[in-house]
């Protein structure tokens, strides 16, 4: 479980702004998500601010998540940044308003601002960007302070910052942009300081994750009771949930970071022992972690045959190994690779190292509900006839039911689905 925020306190350096943005699911093929444009965008911004500022001694720049260490805890960490920042500065896309993720953020921002009180919070401490356009029949409050930006430039409000960014032909208005939104920054971080103070974390401004969840991720691992008599106990635990491949490495179990990978895509997820999820496994897309250990014990090879007969289509497997664990795993990660083709699985994946589980993590989350949507169960439509669902509050603040086949809610966008946006390789939603 990710320790609550609360243990973490906000540094004493400072953040001049915090970028925030909904992650894209990747494309088909991909191994690694989509949002090089927001990397892009953040290094330009990054630039700009640090011309024009005057910071005083160990005061950072910017932060976006993909400055966290690998094996860190990222909401812990997010916590921690949101709690450094001076400006939060959140990319508004169609995407952006469906990512509980994303929208945590903005609400743990707010939270801190509301206790920093009115004499210490401006307006300019939350200075959102017009990063895709929005189809005509959605709307947004937060929208029309996103559009202050560049009321005066007629393409930012057509296109959105990340085309502007994108093509070459709107340089000059990109740059006019980059250096206001700069200019906005430096001026609230310098002028009207709100000073390190804590964020609540993620977990204490979302609502709690469903008891019927979007995603699972089951872990096939030993138990440290019932690893093999020559096996380092290390980075197993009596749950084999809690099962850590990189050791000291990692500060949450390696579940908990697929899991976090499938909430950052919009799909609140839950984790589970791969012997106590049949149920789920049966209705819910899911990657399967396996620790090839799982198989050195006498007559493992054949039990774990028997375990894996009938495998989903949507539930994605991945043997994990870590290439700097003196004790070789790869002829076991070679037999569980064969066994669970023998078994019908028509692709296993593998990672080797800490990096490439985290590159990978996105596009099997993606994978595994695709093939949910193409092979998965599907629900007969009510009787009676109900009128079709809006994607807007009803009059009493509820959304209503989407009632369709399961899964039709896990539909991921990404940029390539709005029409008015560009598409090259690498979009963000």
């Amino acid at each position: 479980m990710t320790r609550p925020a609360g243990r973490r306190k906000a540094s004493k350096r400072g953040t001049y702004f915090f970028l925030s943005y909904a992650h894209s699911a990747p494309p088909q093929g991909a191994r690694t998500d989509a949002d090089v444009w927001v990397a892009q965008f953040f290094a330009d911004l990054s630039a700009e601010v640090t011309r024009q500022a005057r910071p005083k001694a160990g005061m950072r720049v910017g932060f976006f998540d993909q400055h966290i260490p690998l094996g860190a805890d990222w909401k812990a960490a997010l916590a921690e940044a949101l709690g450094d920042a001076e400006v939060f500065v959140p990319l508004y896309s169609p995407g952006y308003f469906s990512r509980p993720w994303a929208l945590g953020e903005q609400q743990s921002f707010r939270t801190r601002l509301a206790a920093a009180g009115a004499t210490r919070a401006g307006t300019g401490h939350l200075t959102p960007v017009l990063w895709i356009p929005f189809p005509s029949w959605e709307t947004h409050p937060e929208l029309d302070e996103a559009l202050d930006l560049g009321r005066d430039v007629p393409e930012y409000a057509e296109n959105g910052l990340r085309a502007l960014c994108m093509l070459a032909s709107y340089r000059d208005q990109y740059r006019f942009l980059l250096d206001r939104l700069a200019a906005r920054i430096v001026d609230t971080a310098e002028r009207q300081p709100l000073g390190p103070s804590r964020a609540p974390g993620l977990d204490e401004v979302t609502r709690p994750a469903p008891t019927d969840p979007d995603f699972v991720v089951a872990v096939l691992a030993p138990t440290r009771d019932r690893l093999p008599p020559d096996r380092d106990p290390g980075g197993y635990a009596a749950n084999g949930r809690l099962w850590r491949p990189f050791g000291a490495r990692q500060e949450l179990p390696v579940a908990e970071y697929a899991a976090s990978t499938a909430e950052r895509l919009g799909l609140s997820a839950r984790t589970a022992n791969f012997e106590d999820a049949g149920e789920l496994l049966d209705r819910r897309p899911a990657v399967l972690l396996i620790d090839p250990w799982i198989v050195a014990a006498p007559g493992a090879v054949a039990s774990l045959a028997a375990l894996v007969r009938g495998l989903r289509q949507w539930v994605v497997p991945l043997v994990v190994t870590d290439a700097d664990d003196p004790q070789d795993a790869r002829r076991l990660a070679g037999d569980v690779t064969d066994l669970l083709h023998d078994a019908g699985v028509p692709q296993v994946k593998q990672a080797c190292s800490m990096r490439e589980f985290v590159d990978l993590m996105p596009a099997l989350v993606t994978e595994a509900r695709r093939q949910y949507l193409k092979h998965g169960p599907v629900v007969a439509f009510p009787e009676r006839p109900e009128p079709p669902p809006s994607l807007r509050h009803g009059p009493t603040g509820s959304v209503p039911e989407v009632r369709s086949r399961p899964g039709a809610h896990l539909d991921l966008p990404s940029a390539a689905d709005d029409p008015a946006s560009p598409r090259p390789h690498g979009e963000n939603r």
